[in-house]
C-alpha cells in the first residue's frame, strides 16, 4: 500500500502544523518555528471604511470578486496536487488548464453567459493570472453581492404587505436539470439563498453548493450578520476515490449603536473565515481545517482545528498561504458589508426603512379629525421590535407640521416618549406630527394627522335588505344610519360604540329591533362600524325575528351631513 505521507510530505505536514498552531502558546517553541510564525503586521482597522465602500459603489463588485481568484485557485490547485488529481490529469499544465475550465464553467453558470472566457496557464502557478472564473469563496461572494447586495435595497423599500406575500409563497425556486437555486425571505426581510450545480470540464467533475443568509433586523444586542457557505468539490472524471473538497464558511457580524448606525470602531464588528480542505487518493483520506478572522474589538484569529495525513504546502508556501487566507477574509468582509448596506440601495439598509420597528404612537383623546380648535392631546410614542415585541429603547424625535404647539418641541426624547400637543387654533386647519425612533434595534416611523375641519362621515354598508350609503355629522353622540329602503338604525354611544335600535317601514311592514355596536376609527377618520342584534318585522301573519350583524365602512368627507 502506498504510504499516504512520504518523507517530504510528513515534513510539510509538520511545518504546517507549527504555523497553524501558532495562535496557541507553546512552552518552548523552536527558533525555526518562531521564524516561520512571526505575526503579521497589525492592521489598524478590521472594518471597511467609508473610502472602501465608496470605491465598491463606484467601481461595482467585479474588482473585489476578481481579487478572490488567486486564493481560490491556489487552494484548489494545491488540493489537486495533494490528492493526485494533477498526476491523473497528466501534469501541471493540464491540471491548471482543467482548473481554469472548471472555474469558467462555474462563472457561466452564475452569469448565464455562453461565451468562453480567456484562459491563461502561467509558468509557475501561484493562483495569479487566472483572469476569469470562480471556484470557491468567489462563488459565494458573487451570489451574495448579486442577491443580497441588490435585494437588500428592494426589501428596504418593500411594503409589509408585499413582504408578507413573498414569505407566504415560501422559497422561490428555479433551475435546470444540472442545477437549482432558491431564494427565501423571512418575515423581517432577512434573505436566504441556496444554489447548487455540477459541471464536467477537461477531465474534472465539479460540484458546488452555495448558501448565503443576511439579516435584515438587529437582535437585542444590535447585531446583524451575514453567512456565506461554499462547498466546492472536484474529482477526476471516471476515477472514483481520487479528489477532494474546499469548503469555506464565512460569518460576519456588525453592531448598531443606539442611534441605529453601524458602529465604526473596532467594537463594531467581528468576522470569521473557516477553510477546510479534504480529499482522498485511492480512497486514502486527508484533511486540514483552519480559521482566520477578527474578534469583536479587532483581536486577530488564526486557529488550527486539526488535520489528518494532509500536507498541502511546501515550507516556503506556508506563510504565503496564511497571508492569502487573511487577505481573503478581508475581501469577504468587504463583500458582506456591501450586502448589509445594500448595493446602490436608495432606501438604505433594511433596518433604516422602518421594517424592524413598530413605532406605536397613540393620542388621548383618540379622535384627531374634526376636532375643536386648541384641543389638547397627550401623545405616547412606544417603539417595539417587530421580531419579539420587546421595547426597543433608544430615542424618539417628533417633527410638527402646521399648528399649533408641541412639547418637547425639538430634539430627541428617550423612549418610551411622551409629548403634549395643542391642536390647530382655528377652524379648517390641518396639522401632522412625524415621529422617528432610533435604537440598536433599528429605525421606526409613524405619523399622526389632525384637523379642525367641519366635515362629516360617509357610512356605507349593511346586511341583507338593510343597505345604507349616507352621510352623518358626527359619530360621538347619537346619529342615524338610514337605509335606501327607509329603515333607520338609531345609534347611541361614544368613541368606541354603544347600542342601537331600529325603526321604519319597508315593503309594507313595520321594522324594529336593536342590539350593540362597536366603532373603530384610524387617525384619519376612516374605520368600521360592526353591529350585532336582532331585527323584527310585523306582518298580518305574525311577527318574525332574525339575528343580524350588519357592517359599515366609515370615511371622512367634506360635505353636508344629515
Amino acid at each position: 500500500m502506498r504510504n499516504p505521507l512520504p518523507a517530504p510530505a510528513a515534513a510539510l505536514a509538520g511545518a504546517l502544523l507549527v504555523v497553524v498552531c501558532a495562535c496557541s502558546p507553546s512552552p518552548s517553541p523552536s527558533p525555526q518555528a518562531e521564524a516561520v510564525v512571526a505575526p503579521a503586521a497589525a492592521v489598524p482597522s478590521h472594518l471597511p471604511g467609508k473610502a472602501d465602500m465608496d470605491r465598491v459603489l463606484a467601481e461595482g463588485p467585479e474588482p473585489t470578486l476578481q481579487k478572490l481568484r488567486p486564493v481560490d485557485y491556489w487552494l484548489h490547485y494545491k488540493l489537486m496536487q495533494a490528492t493526485g488529481v494533477e498526476r491523473e490529469l497528466g501534469g501541471e499544465a493540464q491540471a491548471i488548464a482543467a482548473l481554469q475550465a472548471l472555474g469558467d464553467a462555474y462563472e457561466r453558470k452564475l452569469r448565464g453567459a455562453e461565451a468562453d472566457l480567456p484562459k491563461l496557464v502561467p509558468a509557475a502557478f501561484t493562483g495569479e493570472g487566472m483572469d476569469s472564473g470562480f471556484t470557491g469563496m468567489g462563488l459565494g461572494g458573487f451570489v451574495g453581492l448579486m442577491t443580497g447586495g441588490m435585494l437588500s435595497g428592494a426589501v428596504s423599500s418593500m411594503s409589509d404587505k408585499d413582504l408578507a406575500e413573498l414569505v407566504k409563497q415560501g422559497p422561490i425556486k428555479f433551475g435546470r436539470n444540472d442545477g437549482n437555486s432558491a431564494v427565501e425571505f423571512g418575515k423581517d426581510g432577512s434573505l436566504s439563498q441556496s444554489m447548487e450545480f455540477e459541471v464536467n470540464e477537461n477531465g474534472l467533475n465539479g460540484k458546488v453548493r452555495i448558501k448565503t443568509r443576511m439579516d435584515a433586523c438587529p437582535d437585542p444586542q444590535g447585531r446583524v450578520s451575514v453567512d456565506i457557505d461554499v462547498d466546492s468539490q472536484m474529482s477526476v472524471s471516471g476515477k472514483p476515490g481520487t479528489g477532494g473538497y474546499v469548503r469555506s464558511n464565512f460569518k460576519y457580524e456588525r453592531y448598531l449603536d443606539d442611534d441605529a448606525h453601524l458602529i465604526d470602531t473596532a467594537e463594531g464588528g467581528a468576522s470569521n473565515l473557516r477553510i477546510s480542505m479534504g480529499g482522498s487518493e485511492n480512497f486514502q483520506s486527508q484533511s486540514v481545517d483552519i480559521t482566520t478572522g477578527r474578534e469583536r474589538g479587532g483581536k486577530p484569529i488564526f486557529e488550527h482545528h486539526g488535520e489528518q495525513g494532509f500536507s498541502i504546502f511546501r515550507p516556503g508556501e506556508v506563510e504565503r498561504t496564511r497571508a492569502l487566507l487573511q487577505g481573503a477574509e478581508t475581501l469577504q468582509t468587504l463583500i458582506a458589508e456591501v450586502m448589509l448596506r445594500g448595493l446602490g440601495a436608495s432606501a438604505g439598509s433594511p433596518w433604516e426603512s422602518g421594517r424592524c420597528i413598530d413605532l406605536q404612537v397613540t393620542s388621548s383623546p383618540g379622535k384627531r379629525k374634526g376636532i375643536k380648535p386648541n384641543t389638547a392631546f397627550d401623545i405616547d410614542a412606544r417603539p417595539r421590535a417587530k421580531a419579539d415585541g420587546a421595547a426597543a429603547g433608544g430615542t424618539v424625535a417628533a417633527t410638527l407640521s402646521g399648528g399649533a404647539s408641541l412639547q418637547p418641541a425639538s430634539g430627541k426624547v428617550r423612549a418610551d416618549a411622551k409629548y403634549q400637543y395643542a391642536g390647530p387654533a382655528k377652524k379648517r386647519e390641518k396639522a401632522s406630527i412625524d415621529f422617528e425612533s432610533r435604537s440598536k434595534r433599528g429605525v421606526g416611523k409613524a405619523s399622526l394627522g389632525f384637523d379642525t375641519n367641519e366635515g362629516a362621515y360617509r357610512v356605507k354598508g349593511g346586511q341583507n335588505d338593510f343597505v345604507a350609503n349616507t352621510v352623518v355629522c358626527s359619530l360621538d353622540g347619537p346619529f342615524d344610519i338610514r337605509s335606501t329602503a327607509g329603515i333607520v338604525m338609531h345609534m347611541s354611544g361614544g368613541e368606541g360604540g354603544g347600542s342601537w335600535t331600529q325603526s321604519g317601514n319597508a315593503a309594507g311592514v313595520a321594522w324594529s329591533g336593536g342590539g350593540s355596536y362597536t366603532l373603530a376609527l384610524d387617525g384619519d377618520g376612516s374605520g368600521r362600524i360592526e353591529a350585532r342584534g336582532s331585527s323584527s318585522i310585523a306582518t298580518p301573519m305574525g311577527r318574525f325575528s332574525d339575528s343580524v350583524e350588519p357592517v359599515f365602512s366609515v370615511t371622512r368627507v367634506d360635505q353636508a351631513c344629515d
